[in-house]
């Protein structure tokens, strides 16, 4: 009997465990001509640094004349991957759509999204052009985006410069889930992805 529950209370942790929040949180922003990113995962009282890594890496530059062969081999790669998309396309259009109907309107929500910018062109009439492009491509995103996921917190600030040439952006989106939607995912992707290497070895038996 002692057993039982012990299996029991294994099986209600780890229930617990992915049922418990995990959210990510997404940061970009160009300034300037630079840009900076962060993807910050954060999970109970654990924080991961997924993006940028701390770890820098030297850079080694190596240029390497590209061969005749090299470049038809390199033709025939990119020719392939249309060949695949196009294929993948056609056969899994339903399962790639109802794995991303899953993730939007089931796995993940956007608790937070701010979103602002200040732009100009240099010219008062093509600014006020990109304003009105601007605002109605921002706005219609965001309202697409609340009602799939009705999003609790959003902000979104465009502002134009009629002056100057400019462009400064910031991102800001927390999103939430669990480890059960994750694994959900994971088991759903992993489907898609070995029917994608089916059609990707068909593609190459028939040459």
């Amino acid at each position: 009997m002692t057993a039982l529950y012990i299996i029991l209370a294994v099986v209600a942790v780890i229930m617990l465990l992915l049922l418990i929040p995990a959210d990510c949180i997404l940061e970009f922003s160009y300034n300037n001509k630079e840009n900076n990113g962060s993807v910050i995962i954060k999970y109970v009282f654990l924080k991961f640094k997924i993006f940028p890594n701390d770890k820098v890496e030297e850079e080694v530059e190596n240029e390497e004349e590209t061969t005749d062969k090299e470049e038809k081999k390199e033709k025939s790669d990119i020719l392939g991957i249309i060949t695949l998309i196009k294929e993948v396309y056609k056969q899994l259009k339903k399962d790639i759509l109802n794995l991303l109907d899953y993730i939007i309107c089931h796995a993940i929500k956007i608790k937070e999204l701010n979103v602002s910018s200040k732009f100009g062109t240099g010219n008062p009439m093509y600014t006020g052009i990109a304003t009105g492009a601007v605002n109605a491509g921002v706005y219609n995103a965001v309202g697409w985006i609340d009602r799939r996921m009705k999003l609790e917190k959003w902000d979104v600030s465009l502002d134009a410069d009629f002056n100057n040439a400019c462009l400064d952006v910031g991102v800001y989106c927390k999103l939430r889930t669990n480890c059960l939607y994750v694994l959900t995912i994971g088991f759903k992707t992993v489907k898609v992805v070995l029917k994608i290497q089916k059609i990707n070895r068909r593609i190459k038996e028939n040459g």
